[in-house]
């Protein structure tokens, strides 16, 4: 199996496990119990974590699922854990878990639904401007090799397996001058460029005007993957938390609100046309 597709995988086997769990109406110390292991390591297992292939064998059939259901999960548990052993990319050691992950997935995805309130997302970002915002947050030690790793990330967006990238912004990001003036005036038109002629990269400004709208104030990402059987998978983060969600439900609610901010957001000329003139205005 290529590398392509196993963090999805991986992501089955936590969400399976949680689900089984639940259909058998068993609790995580209940099922702690009966594998003779502590509850923390069911909530890792189920959190995607850990996957011992012993223990992913004998909470499925704790669970009463059948043979060649346990045998598949079974398989995916060694796959995961050999690609731990064997793959490690530059930011795996660098960065915490959990955006490791998100990066891992982002390489996987088909397609991503952005939206950012204050500031350009890293896959559209310039160097200048990549750098001036990481040195705000980020000891001086470790800017230049995270800048590197978002500029690794934008390869994404060109060649045959181009992820198709939309993008809401909101209109206070065309205005913060992150690293200053020239910063932001050259990432305003590394933005232009995108939208006019990269084909696979919509970018809608969301305008001051539009007012109370959904999820104001919420930033996070939908992630699409190849396979319609993989369900979609949303990151948030925060200051002191990075979060993925692929519950249906919880999915479901996020796509109806960036499908609205969608419509509400300017079209792509005219955001086109807002994000030139706040290049021109830059001071």
């Amino acid at each position: 199996m290529s590398e392509r597709g196993r963090t999805i995988r991986r992501r089955r086997l936590a969400r399976e496990l949680r689900q089984w769990r639940d259909r058998a109406g068993l609790t995580a110390d209940e099922a702690a119990a009966a594998l003779i292991c502590g509850a923390g390591t069911i909530s890792r297992m189920e959190n995607g974590h850990s996957g011992d292939p012993y223990r992913v064998k004998g909470l499925f059939e704790l669970y009463g699922a059948p043979p060649e259901f346990v045998a598949d999960m079974i398989q995916i548990a060694k796959e995961s854990r050999r690609r731990q052993s064997t793959v490690r990319k530059p930011y795996h050691d660098f960065v915490p878990k959990r955006l490791a992950e998100y990066y891992e997935l982002e390489d996987e995805a088909e397609s991503l639904s952005l939206l950012e309130g204050e500031f350009v997302p890293g896959l559209i970002e310039t160097a200048d401007y990549a750098r001036a915002l990481i040195s705000a947050g980020e000891p001086a030690e470790d800017v230049d090799r995270l800048v590197d790793i978002r500029m690794e990330r934008r390869h994404r967006l060109s060649g045959p397996d181009a992820l198709r990238l939309r993008v809401l912004l909101g209109e206070a990001a065309l205005y913060t001058q992150v690293g200053g003036p020239k910063v932001l005036r050259g990432q305003l038109k590394h933005l232009m460029r995108l939208a006019c002629d990269s084909p696979n990269v919509e970018i809608r400004v969301l305008p001051f005007s539009a007012g109370s709208r959904p999820a104001l104030g919420r930033n996070f990402t939908i992630m699409s993957f190849p396979d319609k059987d993989d369900p979609d998978v949303i990151f948030a983060e925060s200051v002191s938390y990075f979060v993925l969600e692929d519950e249906i439900d919880e999915v479901a609610k996020f796509r109806v609100a960036y499908n609205r901010l969608w419509q509400i957001a300017l079209n792509e000329s005219r955001s086109v046309q807002l994000i030139d003139k706040a290049a021109s205005e830059v001071t």
